[in-house]
């Protein structure tokens, strides 16, 4: 046994929305700790921890590494000056952000699937 299902293969899986294809890059578990200082939030009265949901998206959104829109549709269209590769973190979830809220879901959940704990990794 190699256990070669406990890491993460980290070439861009396409993600298909009702025919817009995205690029995605799976989070690794390295990924997730270098988000923890945005993700995190510690109850001040009570010290308990829970996850910013929405700044976890952000940094899932943020390992996309294409989009089905053309760069002069993004920069046009969003008053940018630069195509998706160029943007910051910030400028990508912004853009993503004004897609409508079913597509948006549909793009969130497939990434959360792409990212679950694989059932062969969990009985190692």
């Amino acid at each position: 046994m190699g256990y070669e299902n406990d890491f993460v293969d980290e070439k861009p899986v396409e993600i298909n929305i009702d025919g817009r294809i995205f690029m995605y890059k799976p989070t690794t578990g390295g990924d997730e700790n270098e988000w923890l200082k945005d993700t995190i939030i510690v109850d001040p009265e009570t010290k308990l921890t829970k996850i910013n949901w929405p700044a976890y998206t952000k940094h899932r959104i943020g390992n996309i590494v294409s989009v089905p829109y053309s760069d002069e549709m993004i920069k046009e269209k969003f008053s940018l000056t630069v195509g998706w590769n160029k943007l910051s973190l910030d400028e990508k979830y912004k853009l993503l952000g004004k897609m409508k809220s079913g597509l948006f879901d549909k793009l969130v959940d497939k990434m959360k699937d792409i990212d679950a704990v694989d059932e062969k990794a969990a009985k190692n």
